[in-house]
């Protein structure tokens, strides 16, 4: 809460992504009761195209940027993986982790797209205990250690023209023991 009560000093704009439905909903209601405002839930319920006049995805996004000031909305990473830009926010809060850390990185990319010109923050909510590793201690650096794994296998360092060669087991004919560049 102190986040959120920070950002609305700052009188700028916030996604909190949460998974569980039922954390959304009571999380919206709370939210709504101490901030005086509504506060809308994205998530795999609401409709990515117009379906009878209900609310769309990008409509409910919409809504949310054009108001003015301190706003919050509550999305799922799993229902706004993709296509969708929310430009309006610059603070993504991850208050309920998902085990894929590509999950979690796409849905904090919403808010980095073009035309965003403020600084975006990304905050990780952590439960710490004084004296034994916590769940989401453990997690975060379960998940950490998974983006690691993938930085380095699929963004290897450059690899040069003759290395490359040698790999392939390409050789220079020209000159015994050389490779082809």
């Amino acid at each position: 809460m102190s986040v959120l009560d920070q950002i609305r000093r700052l009188n700028e704009k916030a996604i909190v992504f949460v998974i569980d439905r039922k954390v959304q909903q009571k999380l919206a209601l709370w939210l709504q009761l101490r901030y005086k405002m509504p506060v809308s839930i994205v998530n795999g319920e609401t409709s990515a195209v117009s379906k009878g006049g209900s609310a769309t995805r990008r409509s409910i996004i919409k809504d949310f940027e054009c108001r003015d000031g301190f706003n919050v909305i509550i999305m799922s990473p799993l229902a706004v993986g993709t296509g969708l830009t929310v430009i309006g926010a610059n603070h993504a809060i991850h208050l309920e982790r998902h085990w894929n850390p590509a999950k979690e990185a796409q849905a904090t990319d919403r808010i980095y797209r073009i035309g965003q010109t403020r600084d975006v923050h990304v905050y990780l909510p952590l439960a710490v205990h004084p004296d034994r590793e916590s769940f989401d201690v453990n997690l975060d650096r379960l998940l950490q250690q998974k983006t690691d794994l993938k930085d380095v296998v699929v963004v290897p360092e450059p690899v040069t023209e003759s290395e490359m060669a040698t790999a392939m087991g390409i050789v220079d004919e020209d000159r015994p023991g050389a490779t082809t560049p």
